[in-house]
């Protein structure tokens, strides 16, 4: 038997990134726009899946081999953007002469604002990237940021409940106070902030929110990876062994999930199905009819739940006792009677007026007076219930003789 080997099909964009031509944006632009073929075919609709094999050309060129996968540490230097170009024309990471080099396939994992500084992670690996940036998987990101002002307990407990914002809610898993540090006249304070989410200036409208002005803002860790306490802002280097594996595993538990989802998807018979119920529509006589249907079975449901509540009462209050003839009757007790009962939490015995709730099955010989209840069980008053009985009594004599004697003796001092 030959095996089957399975096709790989890729989305074109997606492709185009991996080849390093451009980002997946642009390299929709580029599918549009008719500059893109695949096998001699020229293809403009988005979101296509092509074979990994397949030969395809941009601009009339063919595109070779794929390029090795590569992650880099960059420690992000401030009043610098994460991106290829600005509008404003501002410098931007990639004008550094460190990332120069780069191929135009390598991009940032998430951004850092203009102010910020930092760690950022590029790579030109596409699953790498969704599993550190999308918050399904919540990578944490811990941010070490001073503030112009005192940072106290209740502002922390507040990030930890969370703070509302123009786009939701916003939660910080764990805020840690830090040192003070002097800002001309003022006092500021350091803190550590994890978050998971990688919203627009996350981290500085929190602050806002509560009130506080952020002065310096620095990411320090994604995850288990930490900045590099030498590596100098501007400069980038290769990841490391621990560190690629640490990030190998995080995309391998994202693509697990992803497989194991796919597994449940349901054909496409019954997913046609259900697209054709949800076009058929009812009349208004239909409706009314259907209605009506639900209305008496939510009524017949209603008597029958009744109807089963009062027979479990009814099993509860009765019980099967033995006539002269072994046959068994059923009785119920009713009435409240002056019973002697164990009082658990005052530990003695005290007459109290309690219903009584027997078993299905007890003995008729047993008179409820000098029966002792604990729980749902019954027993009758033996030698040793009386001992006890007599000894409680003799205690509470003697306790209430010896606290006679002690008034009578304060009193006498007083009177002296």
């Amino acid at each position: 038997m030959v095996k089957e080997t399975k096709i790989e099909l890729v989305r074109l964009n997606v492709l185009l990134q991996e080849y390093g031509v451009s980002s997946r944006r642009k390299a929709d632009e580029l599918i549009e726009s008719g500059n893109v073929q695949v096998n001699g075919k020229i293809v403009k609709t988005l979101g296509v899946k092509v074979e990994k094999n397949s030969s395809i050309s941009v601009n009339g060129k063919i595109l070779k081999s794929i390029p090795t996968k590569v992650t880099y540490l960059f420690n992000k230097p401030f009043m610098t953007i994460t991106s290829r170009k600005d509008e404003k024309e501002r410098t931007t990471i990639f004008d550094l002469p460190e990332l120069k080099k780069l191929p135009l396939n390598v991009q940032s994992v998430g951004r850092l604002d203009y102010r910020s500084e930092g760690l950022l992670i590029l790579t030109n690996d596409g699953d790498l990237s969704l599993a550190l940036s999308h918050p399904k998987y919540s990578v944490e990101k811990t941010y070490a940021v001073l503030v112009s002002s005192p940072f106290t307990i209740e502002d922390s407990e507040k990030l930890k409940k969370g703070v509302e914002l123009e786009d939701g809610i916003a939660k910080a898993i764990s805020v840690k106070i830090g040192s003070k540090e002097k800002l001309g006249n003022s006092l500021g304070q350091w803190i550590e902030l994890v978050v998971t989410e990688g919203r627009n200036r996350l981290v500085r409208r929190m602050l806002e929110a509560i009130g506080l002005s952020v002065v310096r803002l620095i990411r320090v860790a994604i995850g288990d990876i930490r900045l590099p306490s030498k590596l100098e802002a501007g400069k980038m280097r290769v990841v490391t062994d621990i560190e690629g594996k640490y990030l190998s595993n995080l995309k391998k538990n994202m693509l697990q999930e992803i497989n194991e989802k796919s597994k449940f998807t349901l054909s496409k018979d019954i997913l046609e199905k259900r697209k054709l119920k949800k076009k058929v529509t009812l009349n208004d006589i239909e409706y009314a009819k259907e209605a009506e249907r639900r209305e008496k079975r939510a009524t017949l449901i209603s008597k029958l739940r009744k109807k089963e509540l009062a027979q479990n009462e009814q099993k509860r209050h009765t019980w099967k006792v033995k006539d002269s003839n072994n046959s068994f009757t059923e009785k119920r007790l009713e009435t409240k009677e002056n019973i002697y009962k164990t009082d658990k939490k005052e530990k003695r015995f005290n007459k109290t007026k309690l219903e009584f709730k027997p078993k299905e099955q007890i003995n008729s010989n047993i008179d409820p007076k000098k029966a002792i209840f604990k729980g749902k069980e019954t027993r009758k008053l033996t030698d040793l219930d009386k001992k006890e009985f007599e000894l409680k009594k003799k205690r509470k004599t003697t306790n209430d003789k010896n606290n006679s004697r002690s008034s009578e003796r304060k009193t006498n001092q007083r009177k002296k």
